[in-house]
C-alpha cells in the first residue's frame, strides 16, 4: 500500500504552534522595510560628509516605500508609511511636512497600481517612480522657495530626482530577494 505525503498547506487546521519566539520573528520580518527605512534615516542624518546625504537618504525612503507598498502592502502599511516619514521628517532639515507628504504620496500611488505594477515590466514601474521623484521634488524645490520667499535654484531638487531614480534599480534587486527570505513573515 502507497502512503502520501502531502504538503502542509494542503492542511490548513495543522499549523506549527504560535510561540512567543515565532510571533516576535513574524513581526520584526513585517517590520524589517520600516526599521531599513529608519535606520538609513538616522546614519545619514549624522555628519558624514558624504556629498549629497540628504538627497540619498530620501532617495532610499522613497525607493523602499515604493517597492514594499506595491509588492508586499503589508509590510508597509499607511500607518507604518506615516510613522516612518514623522521620524524622517524629524530627521531632514528640509521644508516642514515636504518629506511625510511625498512618503505618503508614492506609498498612495504605489499601494493603489500595485496589481498593475506586478504585472508590467520593471521599466514601467522604473519611469513611474522616476516621474514621482521629479513631481515630488520639485514640490519640495516651491515650498522652500515659498518659504524663504527668494527664488533658490532647482539643483539639489532635481539631483534628489537624480539620485532616486539612480538607486532604485539596485534597492529592488535586493528587496526583491528580501522579499522571498528575511522579509517573509511566512517563514517565521
Amino acid at each position: 500500500m502507497v502512503t502520501h505525503r502531502h504538503a502542509p498547506d494542503i492542511h490548513p487546521g495543522i499549523a506549527p504552534r504560535l510561540t512567543l519566539r515565532r510571533r516576535l520573528d513574524r513581526l520584526m520580518r513585517a517590520l524589517l522595510p520600516s526599521l531599513f527605512i529608519v535606520v538609513s534615516a538616522f546614519v545619514l542624518s549624522a555628519g558624514l560628509g558624504i556629498p549629497g546625504q540628504s538627497e540619498l537618504g530620501f532617495a532610499i525612503a522613497a525607493s523602499t516605500v515604493f517597492f514594499w507598498s506595491a509588492h508586499r502592502p503589508q509590510s508597509m502599511t499607511p500607518f507604518m508609511t506615516f510613522c516612518v516619514g514623522l521620524v524622517c521628517e524629524m530627521l531632514s532639515f528640509g521644508p516642514p511636512g515636504v518629506f511625510l507628504f511625498s512618503l505618503l504620496v508614492f506609498h498612495g500611488v504605489a499601494h493603489l497600481w500595485r496589481y498593475g505594477l506586478s504585472r508590467i515590466s520593471f521599466l514601467f514601474a522604473w519611469a513611474l517612480l522616476g516621474g514621482l521623484a521629479l513631481v515630488l521634488s520639485l514640490f519640495g524645490w516651491i515650498i522652500a522657495c515659498i518659504g524663504t520667499l527668494t527664488f533658490l535654484s532647482p539643483g539639489p531638487s532635481l539631483f534628489q530626482a537624480a539620485v532616486t531614480i539612480g538607486i532604485y534599480p539596485t534597492l529592488s534587486a535586493l528587496f526583491a530577494w528580501a522579499r522571498r527570505t528575511v522579509a517573509d513573515p511566512e517563514q517565521a
